[in-house]
């Protein structure tokens, strides 16, 4: 009885393996066209790619030929390994080939990056800067091949949670032209007092990494000089982490679950356009097809052009490592006029905002907005207010609220407040959520913070005459007439808004998926 128990079980295990594996089916380009110098390990390194793919049940395809490196072929794959393919004597890509190569990350392909795949040094000076982004640095110096110490930052990652604390192993150890730290997000670094030579960085030595780029995803280790390190279990389990992380394969599983009446999905992790300094020139709409394109930057009311320009935080670990945008007394504003009107006429809404809040600089007492399509009209001559917007007072209480052009004031019936009692800390992430009820009379709006329970509501009398105006990320948008008073200091990682109120199931699985994925803690 027993014995029969034991083969279910196993035959049970063997279904959920195949099942896994082929919820997980990955296709790869094992990539190793290079113009420099070559390495021994070469051949052993295409085999061990291939070899993960046949256990996996992937699909490898291998290539040392750049003209393989076309768009129709790169949007076949979830991932390109560039496997330990050097280029320090010479260009390996034409201008037709690193464009393609760059489109692909920026419509979210995942790249891995093997040892000498970060010394490719003879590009196009433009796609040269781009492509040590990607990598996160770039390959200098070395000392003889050696055991060294490598170090686990970080044992949540489907990369490193098999390794142990330390790993002893025998590598070439490379330096870098800079520290990435702060960039990506480390994995392993280097214990430099483990071995000899004088290639160290300074005590702090990054190894191996993985960040979100460009809208793509990218992985690289450092690893993988000599032979015997493609035989190395630990390694292969190593590399085959860095694949499934950067195919992007467990986070699609994760996918938003409600696509139904999204209206605006703004995630810094695509979409993004920059300018000098990481600042935020234009934060493109993820949802496909809407009249809501873009949030951009605008100088009116500003004495400096450009000082409205957010930040781009990048790899944020308390985040899992995706991105935020931090405004500090900044906006951005989408120019659609009419855009949201029906939100507060009828329709109903949802939105959720993951954001981190810090000190707020004192502007207009009690506002300090991180969203809003506010518009300051006249009625009877008496200045009236019309649009939802949401904010924070002084002392960084979450507020919620909404107007219907009837009054004239900061908060009354026809402008109700709802707000929380709780302050907000500065150092944590929190999933923060508004709705309001469809409806032309009387509809009701819930203020959530890191929950389904509602921390306070209100009720709000519906105009359906109202018109609402603009809407602008980091502050309301009747703000931008006298920018910085009105705008609150922090940071958006994910913002989302719904056309209409979501059911309770719906609103659950939204809430479930983004606390997941940006690993929000009640």
């Amino acid at each position: 009885m027993k014995s029969k128990k034991i083969i279910c079980l196993l035959l049970l295990y063997l279904c959920c393996v195949q099942n896994f594996s082929a919820q997980h089916k990955i296709r790869v380009l094992n990539f190793q066209a290079d113009n420099g110098f070559q390495h021994k390990s070469k051949e052993v390194g295409l085999q061990m790619i291939e070899d993960i793919g046949k256990i996996n049940h992937w699909q490898v395809v291998t290539s040392k030929d750049t003209a393989y490196i076309t768009t129709k072929n790169l949007e076949s794959f979830d991932v390109i390994v560039f496997n330990n393919n050097c280029g320090n004597k010479g260009a390996i890509f034409s201008k037709v080939q690193y464009e393609a190569l760059q489109n692909y990350i920026k419509r979210g392909g995942g790249f891995v990056g093997i040892h000498c795949a970060g010394a490719i040094w003879k590009e196009n000076k433009e796609f040269q800067d781009w492509y040590e982004n990607l990598i996160g640095t770039r390959l200098e110096k070395h000392p003889k091949v050696q055991k060294a110490k490598l170090l686990v930052e970080n044992h949540n990652h489907l990369a490193t949670s098999h390794l142990p604390k330390e790993w002893l192993v025998k590598d070439e150890w490379h330096t870098f032209s800079y520290n990435p730290r702060g960039k990506v997000n480390v994995l392993l670094s280097l214990d430099e007092n483990s071995y000899e030579g004088n290639a160290k960085m300074r005590g702090d030595h990054p190894f191996t990494w993985y960040q979100y780029y460009d809208g793509g995803r990218s992985f690289f280790t450092s690893l993988g000089h000599t032979i015997e390190i493609y035989r190395n279990p630990n390694y292969q389990k190593l590399v085959e982490g860095g694949i499934i992380w950067a195919s992007g394969k467990r986070e699609k599983e994760l996918v938003l679950p409600v696509k139904n009446g999204l209206m605006v999905d703004l995630n810094p992790d695509e979409g993004i356009t920059l300018e000098k300094g990481n600042r935020v020139s234009s934060w493109k709409n993820s949802v496909k097809n809407n009249v809501v394109q873009s949030f951009d930057k605008q100088n009116k009311g500003r004495k400096i052009p450009g000082s409205g320009m957010p930040r781009l935080k990048m790899n944020v670990a308390e985040l899992n490592g995706h991105n935020s945008v931090v405004f500090h007394r900044q906006e951005l504003v989408n120019h659609q006029e009419d855009a949201f009107d029906h939100l507060t006429t009828g329709s109903g809404y949802t939105w959720f905002a993951v954001i981190s809040v810090y000190e707020q600089v004192l502007g207009k007492p009690g506002v300090n907005s991180f969203f809003g399509n506010l518009r300051n009209t006249n009625v009877d001559k008496q200045g009236s207010y019309e649009g939802f917007w949401a904010g924070l007072s002084d002392t960084n209480q979450v507020w919620m609220g909404a107007r219907n052009a009837l009054g004239k004031g900061l908060w009354h019936q026809n402008s109700p407040h709802v707000i929380s009692l709780e302050e907000l800390e500065t150092s944590r992430y929190y999933l923060v959520m508004g709705r309001m009820e469809a409806g032309t009379d009387k509809s009701k709006m819930e203020l959530f913070i890191n929950s389904v329970t509602p921390i306070a509501e209100d009720v709000f009398p519906v105009n359906t005459k109202a018109n609402p105006s603009k809407m602008a990320i980091g502050q309301e948008r009747n703000a931008t007439n006298h920018p910085g008073h009105e705008s609150f200091d922090g940071e958006i990682a994910r913002f989302l808004i719904y056309e209409k109120p979501l059911l309770n199931d719906e609103f659950k699985s939204v809430k479930k998926y983004l606390m997941n994925t940006y690993n929000i803690i009640k």
